[in-house]
């Protein structure tokens, strides 16, 4: 990460990667909860999933750029603090960025290995393995449940940073990541 110590804030476009991540996460988890809730055949089981797997591209493509940008932009240094939760910061960052790439691709391959055609709001994107019973069989757990629930750990850790930051670290650093903070860290 490129970190200025002087910078108090992350800049606008470093923000706006920040929410459309969450705003994708939390569109993954919906579209997941309506494919599962929808009988099978309905149009909404199938208009949920496909919608589930372009958020979810799109959300490898957005965490790309983030970081990418994150390499070529000015970043303002971690908060002070003891060095492991500065470490743990660090690792839990890592972990989002790891998830949010792999994840998808955990699930293109989940879907292509079943010999079916992955949609990037309604184009096609190629296979690059076709059918692959054991491949499928593996995507299923590395695109399943327990994925999901480290995922949500993951969140979950990041949220409840943020929250200690914010109302018992009282430094500010939950503004430096919101358009309309004004207090410097």
């Amino acid at each position: 990460m490129n970190q200025n110590p002087t910078l108090q804030r992350y800049n606008l476009l470093s923000q706006l990667f920040h929410w459309l991540v969450v705003a994708l996460i939390i569109g993954l988890i919906v579209t997941n909860t309506l494919h599962q809730g929808a009988p099978d055949p309905s149009d909404l089981r199938v208009s949920s999933i496909k919608l589930h797997i372009s958020l979810g591209i799109l959300l490898f493509l957005v965490t790309i750029a983030r970081i990418l940008w994150t390499r070529i932009s000015p970043q303002p240094a971690l908060i002070d603090g003891p060095q492991w939760t500065l470490a743990a910061a660090r690792l839990t960052h890592l972990a989002l960025n790891l998830a949010t790439l792999l994840i998808p691709i955990f699930g293109y391959l989940r879907v292509v290995s079943k010999g079916r055609v992955a949609e990037f709001f309604g184009t096609p994107i190629p296979s690059i393995i076709g059918e692959s019973p054991w491949l499928n069989d593996m995507m299923h757990i590395l695109h399943g449940e327990p994925m999901e629930i480290f995922l949500y750990v993951l969140v979950g850790l990041h949220v409840a940073a943020a929250l200690w930051h914010q109302y018992v670290r009282r430094d500010g650093s939950l503004e430096r990541m919101l358009p309309w903070g004004g207090r410097s860290a």
